[in-house]
C-alpha cells in the first residue's frame, strides 16, 4: 500500500511538471528532459513511470480537464439554487487562477494533439460530455428537455470556442470579458425577464465572490501549477 501511495504521488508531481513544460515550452518543445529538470528528477525517474511522451502527454491532458471538475466541484459547495449551480459551472471553466494567456496557449499545444491520439480523444469527449451534462442538469430548471439539451450543446461550444479564441490571441482574454460573453448567451438562450434577470447577476456575483476566495487561494494556486505566479 505504501509503494502504490508513493507511486501515485509521484506520478502527480511528474504530471504537474509535465503541464508546466507544456506552459513554458510548448507541446512540441516539451521533452522528458524538461519535464524531469522542473520536477527535479533525472529523465530516468521521468521514463519509469511514463514510458514515453506519448504517457506523459495523457497524464497532462487528464490533468488539465481534473483541473476544470475540481473547480467547479469545489463552487458547487456553496451553490444552493439553479441559478447558482448554472454559474458554478461557468465561473469554474473560466475563473483567472486556471484561465489565463499561458494555461489557455497550453491549451491550444494539447488539443491539437487530439485527432493523433486516441487517448487524448477519450479524455477530450469525456470532458465534453461532462461539461454538456452538468449544463443540462441546471438548464431543465429553465427550459424543456429538448431545448435544455441543444442550449448544453451550443454553450459547451461557445466554452471550447473561448477557450481557443484566447489561446490564439496576443493579448489576453480577462476572465470577468468571457464570463461576460458567456452572460451574453444565456441572456438569448434561457427567459431574460426582469425577475430571471436580476436572478443570474445575483449567482453570477456570489460564485465570483466565492471563487476569489476558494479557487484563489494559496492551496489551490499551488495545485493548479501556480500558474498566476510565474
Amino acid at each position: 500500500m505504501r509503494y502504490s501511495s508513493i507511486q501515485t504521488i509521484r506520478r502527480d508531481e511528474l504530471s504537474r511538471a509535465a503541464f508546466e513544460a507544456v506552459i513554458r515550452y510548448g507541446l512540441r518543445r516539451t521533452t522528458l528532459d524538461k519535464v524531469g529538470e522542473i520536477a527535479g528528477v533525472s529523465k530516468g525517474v521521468v521514463l519509469h513511470h511514463f514510458k514515453d511522451k506519448g504517457t506523459l502527454l495523457e497524464a497532462v491532458f487528464r490533468r488539465s480537464n481534473s483541473l476544470l471538475s475540481e473547480s467547479f466541484i469545489e463552487l458547487c459547495k456553496y451553490a444552493e439554487t439553479p441559478y447558482e449551480r448554472l454559474w458554478a459551472i461557468i465561473v469554474a471553466n473560466f475563473f483567472e487562477t486556471i484561465f489565463n494567456q499561458r494555461v489557455c496557449q497550453a491549451w491550444i499545444s494539447l488539443i491539437s494533439e487530439v485527432p493523433h491520439s486516441k487517448q487524448c480523444q477519450r479524455i477530450k469527449i469525456a470532458c465534453n460530455q461532462r461539461i454538456y451534462s452538468n449544463l443540462k442538469h441546471e438548464l431543465k430548471h429553465f427550459l424543456d428537455l429538448e431545448d435544455a439539451e441543444s442550449t448544453s450543446r451550443q454553450l459547451g461550444v461557445l466554452i471550447d470556442g473561448i477557450w481557443v479564441r484566447a489561446g490564439m490571441l496576443v493579448e489576453p482574454i480577462e476572465s470577468k470579458v468571457a464570463i461576460s460573453e458567456m452572460e451574453y448567451a444565456i441572456s438569448r438562450f434561457l427567459p431574460n425577464d426582469e425577475i430571471s434577470a436580476s436572478k443570474h447577476k445575483i449567482a453570477r456575483s456570489k460564485m465570483e465572490g466565492i471563487a476569489t476566495i476558494a479557487l484563489g487561494s494559496k492551496a489551490f494556486k499551488e495545485k493548479s501549477v501556480s500558474v498566476l505566479q510565474q
